[in-house]
């Protein structure tokens, strides 16, 4: 039989302990566990929430109507940000329309990465995918294009256009791909 010595035990799983607790209290806030969540309070509130091993840390108050909600790291910063498409105009096109809101974790807390007021064209839908923003847009000729934005410094910038379709209907089947 071998020997073992009492203490190798013990001591083993206070280390260990004591590295978990070292690794919570100094890892940044993004290498944990992280969720973003959106519900709705009413017709024209809507609360985007940020939790954090369990624990809501953030929120942030969204006061145009919600018409999609996504999560991807957009920025490749190693943290997941929410990707909130809001109705509302903007300061440059003054008409209310479909755009893109970024938010990201902030030592804990919500903060805007981008309060879009347009990718490229006028904005049918989106989605996320690969952490770029897949985007319908509808032409000047009433087609529609289907186009990956992905994040540029600040904002996001045209990467690749995916096709050009004569239908809505027809658009949709590369919104998901």
């Amino acid at each position: 039989m071998a020997k073992v010595n009492i203490w190798q035990l013990p001591v083993r799983s206070f280390f260990l302990g004591a590295i978990m607790v070292i690794a919570t209290v100094f890892c940044p806030s993004q290498a944990r566990a992280q969720q973003f969540d959106i519900s709705q309070q009413s017709d024209s509130l809507w609360i985007l929430a940020l939790t954090i091993d369990g624990k809501v840390t953030g929120t942030w108050q969204i006061t145009h109507p919600v018409y999609r909600f996504a999560t991807a790291d957009i920025n490749g910063d190693g943290s997941i940000d929410a990707v909130v498409g809001v109705f509302k105009a903007s300061r440059y096109f003054k008409v209310p329309n479909r755009r893109v809101f970024i938010f990201k974790n902030f030592d804990g807390d919500i903060r805007p990465l981008w309060l879009g007021s347009r990718l490229g064209g006028e904005l049918v839908d989106f989605n996320v995918i690969d952490n770029k923003i897949r985007a319908i847009e509808k032409t000047s000729d009433g087609k529609f294009a289907v186009s990956d934005y992905r994040w540029r410094g600040f904002g996001m910038g045209f990467d690749s256009l995916i096709s050009i379709c004569n239908s809505i209907e027809e658009s949709y089947n590369f919104l998901n791909q």
